[in-house]
């Protein structure tokens, strides 16, 4: 067997394997990135019901909510519900964002919302 032969055999076994390679790795990438964002929005709405449970008088829930989101927020929607003050009724905070991919490779991930949400008690 020739030795040049077996540079060519190599060559084509990592033509075929790179781009499943590639494909893998963005993949768990784009991924990674989703789980990141969606945990952020929990964590941000989290907040925002905590800030309005504890607080009597209406306050900016929305700016709080931006506040604990550090990436962008193009699309962010925040909705809260308004408890009645009374005691025990629960203060929902929701956000949701479409995810865009940055590679672009996995396309079932493209366009699909994103959403975090958090249900606390309103305190008197």
């Amino acid at each position: 067997m020739n030795l040049n032969n077996q540079k060519g055999a190599a060559l084509v076994e990592m033509a075929i394997i790179l781009p499943i390679l590639f494909l893998i790795v963005f993949g768990i990438f784009e991924f990674g990135r989703a789980m990141y964002i969606t945990n952020t929005f929990n964590n941000a709405a989290r907040e925002g019901a905590r800030l309005a449970a504890v607080m009597p008088v209406p306050i900016s829930i929305d700016a709080h909510v931006r506040n604990c989101i550090p990436f962008d927020q193009a699309g962010l929607t925040i909705t809260t519900s308004t408890p009645t003050p009374a005691s025990g009724d629960p203060v929902t905070v929701t956000v949701t964002q479409p995810f865009h991919t940055i590679t672009g490779l996995i396309p079932m991930l493209d366009g699909k919302i994103l959403k975090g949400e958090a249900t606390i008690r309103y305190e008197l």
